[in-house]
């Protein structure tokens, strides 16, 4: 069934000004991620480590990402799927940030270190250069997967084990966004008004200020007796 401007009429569809416009929720939605990361932004401006500064980069990103989103969402008619490049893209560089921010306190090796960040830049240009090759959100999904649930959720449980409580707010965020997967994938429509992304962007919502909480709560005196105790480790070897 089609509607205004042969747009489907389950794209909610509306004129404005003499244009043919859609999904306005989705625009809503977007915008509430929007402003929640530039909010956060906003919080952080003191950053005295480099586990903050990525964070906040991700928040920078990941707010102008969704920002544009709803503006990709509504102009799809005259826009397209080239619409929704900018916000794809910033998405995987957002990506990067949080799996960077995840290595870089100091714990894990240096080695170690260098050749993750290699595997996050490989990963950052190889889907960029897939998703807009082949026109599909389904590499941006791979590669936000592949962030929040090894980086994120690997790391922090790894962190979380070695002391580092504030961790489980990023590992709670992490599972909080999984159901976002099945939402997308079983196509879980919940309304015509509220459909599958936007019940995917409230939980996005929810999921950047967990991780706000991982990062406002990081105790640096444990984090300091983390360090120390490798460093010991190391010399001993």
């Amino acid at each position: 069934m089609e509607n205004l401007c042969g747009i489907p009429a389950e794209k909610l569809p509306f004129e404005f000004m003499g244009l043919c416009l859609q999904e306005p929720m989705a625009m809503v939605t977007n915008l509430l991620i929007a402003i929640t990361c530039f909010v956060i932004y906003s919080k952080m401006k003191i950053t005295e480590t480099n586990f903050q500064k990525n964070w906040k980069w991700f928040y920078f990103f990941f707010g102008l990402s969704t920002f544009f989103s709803g503006f990709g969402h509504m102009f799809f008619n005259y826009t397209g799927f080239y619409g929704k490049f900018p916000t794809w893209t910033l998405g995987l560089i957002s990506a990067f940030y949080a799996g960077k921010a995840m290595i870089s306190l100091n714990v894990i090796s240096p080695k170690l270190y260098k050749g993750l960040i290699r595997f996050l830049t490989l990963k950052l240009f190889v889907f960029a250069i897939l998703a807009i090759y082949q026109k599909s959100f389904v590499f941006v999904m791979a590669d936000a997967a592949i962030t929040y649930l090894f980086f994120c959720m690997g790391f922090g449980i790894y962190y979380w084990r070695k002391g580092l409580t504030s961790f489980k707010y990023t590992v709670y965020a992490v599972l909080i966004l999984i159901p976002s997967i099945f939402i997308f994938t079983l196509q879980l429509n919940p309304h015509l008004w509220f459909n599958k992304e936007d019940l995917s962007h409230v939980i996005m919502v929810t999921t950047v200020i967990f991780f706000y909480y991982g990062v406002i709560r990081l105790n640096q005196i444990d984090l300091d007796q983390l360090i120390s105790s490798r460093e010991i480790k190391y010399v001993n070897k």
